[in-house]
């Protein structure tokens, strides 16, 4: 199991997906529609709600760059990638939603913070079959291109999305306006009464 998954998820982390896909056994075609992804955003956090309604377990990889940029290893800003245990699979009929994290090292690997700085972005995904063991079966495909290289993509354009964070704060509430001293309308009456020793508060009635 170990040895499939890391298949899947080893590389140049994202982008080299043609050595996953040669290695496997051919491909059979993909319903488009066996296997979909939608987006939400929330606050700083995107996450992506995968729909398996194949026929097997599934793993998928998934990695965003800033919009209108090649999708090349060295601009990925965040992604997933499925961990490599039998768990963590997307069993038929299911679905499963799968958070963002930041890339970091050198490849890009999706382990850091959750938190995605504001932008728009080009979400790139692609998900396969798990067959156990492997090679037992023809492997299916799903996604874009990258990160499915060798495949015959399933969705033609990556997923747009907008961070925008918590927006903007709400303004402080405005200090209501002192009142003014009887019979001079003009003359607001002030909050305290200062002497060169100290400071005292008028009191109000």
């Amino acid at each position: 199991m170990t040895t499939r998954l890391r298949t899947l998820t080893a590389g140049t982390a994202f982008i080299a997906a043609a050595a996953f896909a040669t290695a496997l056994a051919p491909a059979a075609s993909a319903a488009p529609a066996d296997v979909t992804v939608s987006p939400s955003v929330s606050g700083n956090t995107i996450t992506l709600n995968v729909v398996n309604k194949a026929n097997k377990r599934i793993g998928c990889e998934i990695f965003g760059v800033a919009a209108n940029t090649p999708p090349a290893a060295s601009g990925v800003a965040f992604g997933y990638q499925t961990p490599e245990e039998l768990g963590a699979l997307i069993s038929p009929g299911t679905s499963k939603n799968v958070t963002m994290q930041v890339a970091t090292g050198t490849p890009p690997k999706p382990t850091g913070s959750t938190t995605i700085p504001n932008g728009t972005y080009d979400i790139y995904w692609g998900c396969a079959t798990i067959t156990l063991p492997p090679g037992s079966a023809r492997e299916e495909f799903w996604g874009t291109n990258p990160p499915l290289t060798n495949m015959t993509p399933t969705a033609g354009a990556p997923i747009r999305v907008t961070v925008t964070g918590a927006g903007r704060a709400a303004p402080a509430p405005e200090k209501p306006a002192s009142p003014s001293v009887p019979g001079f309308p003009q003359i607001q009456v002030p909050e305290q009464i200062c002497v060169p020793w100290a400071c005292y508060p008028v009191p109000t009635f």
